[in-house]
């Protein structure tokens, strides 16, 4: 009776919800000065690489370095596409001044005067190069200095902020007193210079701000020994992942700085999550802008893990409104099997009241939830964020005309690299046809043939893109946090369609080639082509389904082991309440200095209190001490038979009888599924024996040839599982 009661109750809540009639966006999640209109001229060139870009030549910069104080830097890009509009300046954020006016057409946004007067607008967002001035204690406090004495304890930086390509750049000088209120004074410099990179999920659009004074806290160890910092709105993945970009940018703000200081002795680039993925590919891309690298957090790219990550609410879909056995689906220990990612028991899942609330308005009973996975946790919406051109970020930053007429997601950020399909979409890399989900779980008996068989016919695909529709929400009044209706982005799947062998089976997506293969060749994939030190730095996070799981770390080091290059990269894992940041800074300088990995570097795992598990070479070995402190997990495609590396946007396909002659689903027998399993896969069924179909057909020619003069210590068969 009491449980009869609660959903009597909850029915009527969420029928107020459905039927309330005030369901838009409230005010609040608007910007106060949106882009109003953006121009129809787009101004800059892209490169164009024939080979790869980390052997193709850029053009010469011809911008007269050092920016005048006073001035905007370039805002012309010379090799990474045209200028993308809309663009939202970020002044607001960063609680300075309004964007220079450049235009009274009504492009980008209003420039407004102390007494709200419409002065002009600015489509540009540029902003004239000024100094800012800082102390920083010993307990790492921050304040803004004007003039006067300082304590004994504290450091005075010079910060020098303006825009590079519309971005917001930052130069950053530890300096003495006497050195106030000049702009080139460099005595307390020690010659290196550290390059700061940020992470974030971000597609475009944005100019970006720079947290300077986080910033600031976060290097205070660094600046008193007396190194100098750069950093640039671009370099943030918050704002965006487009790497070339990126790359432009980060090359600009570092001859700025040489301009002004000199060449430093060495550069070090540091940050987390996207951070660290914009270290690889800079590395990679661009050989000579970073002398070494501590990737915090990090993955070898983007394009990988979305590869997985999208899979993760096709999975949650099946899961909670399409299988037959929905309770089977809600042990963490089955889902694993599944998703590879780490699982626990006990913790909630994420947003369980308002998937039980779905599950009743659809018609269901709402499923018990036992334990949590990382794939739902740490993933969960990010199909709506990055891969729904309709729906971008929640909180729109436009006017409602460009909204409408923007396609808003990570694949639209790249247009101008991957380009457009017929309907005027940039091109979605994700990929899933022919993927066979929980294959290994079918081999190892935890999945039964009909489990199996269910799970890939239901999981189905995201829809086109022109196709697809916004989320589904509703915002009640005073309550400025959605009622998602549409969970997992479920309207925008595939739908399932009955079939002559009697099953109900949703399509597959496959991807465009081409635009997969400029992928490869503009530098989004990290392929392990780099010769600087990476350290590559992270706690251990699976216990707590942390998107940033161990996994990648290792992947990066697969794709360095292709070409030969592993020697590059160590590896260093320590408990969440340890980061032994000052450590790594130290390692890099020796490997620098000395012109080989010092014993300091040597890959390792830390305890909670800082001390050294283990060191050396095997540590990360399968029945090694850090592998068994800190395991391993894998992956939604890992546990389909791809292999552990990740570099595979595109699988080559094999008829499903000649998977069966092959031996390719172990000891089971699935003749007798044979006539279902080519329903599901009419094309085939993955053949991971074959490389990705994206990659250049020269590049793998190239690679056959010095196949026999490449050796490492690292090899996927010895990869930890």
């Amino acid at each position: 009776m009491r449980v009869l009661k609660w959903l009597l109750l909850l029915s009527l809540v969420l029928a107020l919800i459905l039927l309330w009639p005030g369901t838009e966006i409230p005010a609040s999640y608007f910007s106060a000065n949106p882009v109003q209109a953006v121009p129809k001229v787009r101004q800059g060139d892209l490169v164009q690489v024939d080979d790869f870009i980390g052997r193709t030549e850029r053009p010469a910069d011809p911008y007269a370095y050092p920016i005048p104080l006073g001035e905007v830097g370039p805002s012309t890009p010379l090799f990474s596409g045209p200028q993308q509009y809309p663009f939202y300046c970020a002044w607001q954020q960063m609680g300075i001044e309004p964007p220079l006016i450049d235009n009274d057409d009504g492009y980008g946004v209003a420039v407004l005067d102390e007494h709200g007067q419409l002065q002009g607008y600015s489509k540009d967002c540029l902003h004239p190069s000024r100094l800012l001035w800082y102390t920083l204690n010993s307990a790492g406090e921050v304040s803004s200095y004007q003039g006067g004495s300082l304590a004994a304890d504290e450091l005075l930086l010079r910060a020098e902020l303006g825009t590079i390509q519309r971005h917001f750049y930052l130069l950053v000088m530890p300096v003495q007193l006497d050195e106030f209120p000049q702009r080139t004074g460099k005595t307390q410099w020690n010659g290196k210079l550290i390059y700061q990179f940020h992470g974030g999920v971000g597609i475009g659009f944005r100019q970006g701000e720079l947290r300077i004074e986080r910033l600031l806290r976060n290097r205070t160890a660094q600046l008193r020994q007396g190194y100098a910092v750069v950093s640039s709105s671009a370099n943030r993945t918050s704002h965006t992942y487009h790497f070339l970009r990126a790359e432009e940018v980060a090359r600009q703000v570092k001859q700025h700085f040489i301009s002004l200081y000199g060449e430093p002795g060495m550069t070090i680039g540091i940050g987390g999550s996207g951070g660290g993925i914009a270290q690889y590919l800079l590395a990679q891309n661009a050989p000579g802008l970073l002398d070494a690298a501590i990737a915090q957090y990090s993955y070898p790219d983007m394009l990988s893990q979305v590869q997985y990550a999208l899979d993760c609410d096709l999975l949650h879909n099946y899961y909670y409104f399409t299988a037959e056995n929905k309770t089977f689906w809600q042990s963490w220990r089955h889902r694993q099997w599944v998703e590879g990612l780490s699982t626990v028991p006990d913790q909630q899942v994420r947003y369980r009241r308002e998937i039980s609330a779905i599950q009743l308005l659809s018609g269901m009973k709402p499923t018990p939830m036992e334990g949590a996975t990382q794939c739902i946790n740490a993933w969960f919406g990010l199909s709506s964020m990055v891969h729904n051109p309709h729906q971008g970020r929640l909180r729109p930053f436009v006017s409602d005309a460009v909204l409408k007429s923007t396609h808003w997601s990570y694949w639209e950020d790249l247009v101008d690299l991957y380009g457009r399909d017929e309907h005027g979409f940039a091109h979605s890399l994700w990929d899933n046809t022919g993927v066979q989900y929980g294959l290994q779980a079918l081999r190892d008996g935890k999945l039964s043939p009909e489990q199996f068989i269910e799970l890939n016919a239901r999981i189905g695909s995201w829809l086109p893109a022109h196709q697809m529709q916004p989320e589904q929400a509703r915002f009640l009044p005073f309550w400025d946090t959605p009622i998602w209706l549409s969970a997992f982005g479920r309207h925008n799947m595939a739908p399932l369609a009955a079939t002559e062998a009697g099953i109900k089976v949703a399509s597959r997506y496959r991807a465009n080639r081409e635009a997969m293969e400029r992928a490869y060749r503009y530098g989004q994939l990290f392929i392990g082509k780099l010769s600087i030190p990476v350290l590559d730095l992270r706690h251990y996070l699976d216990p707590v389904l942390d998107m940033h799981h161990l996994q990648p770390s290792f992947m990066a080091r697969e794709r360095l082991a292709m070409h030969g290059n592993d020697h590059w990269q160590r590896i260093w894992v320590s408990h969440p309440d340890y980061t032994p940041e000052q450590q790594a800074f130290d390692a890099v300088v020796a490997w620098l200095r000395e012109g080989q990995a010092p014993d300091s570097a040597a890959d390792r795992c830390f305890a909670a209190n800082g001390q050294v598990i283990a060191q050396g070479d095997d540590v990360w070995q399968q029945g090694g001490v850090c592998q068994q402190t800190y395991p391993v997990l894998s992956n939604s495609r890992e546990q389909a038979g791809a292999p552990s590396h990740g570099l595979l946007l595109q699988c080559a396909l094999k008829p499903v009888e000649q998977a069966l002659a092959q031996g390719e689903y172990g000891q089971v027998d699935m003749t007798p599924w044979l006539h279902q399993l080519q329903q599901i896969f009419p094309d085939g069924v993955c053949d991971y024996q074959q490389s990705d179909l994206a990659y250049p057909a020269d590049w793998a020619a190239a690679s056959e040839a010095d196949s026999n003069t490449r050796s490492s210590r690292w090899t996927t068969s010895s990869r930890p599982q």
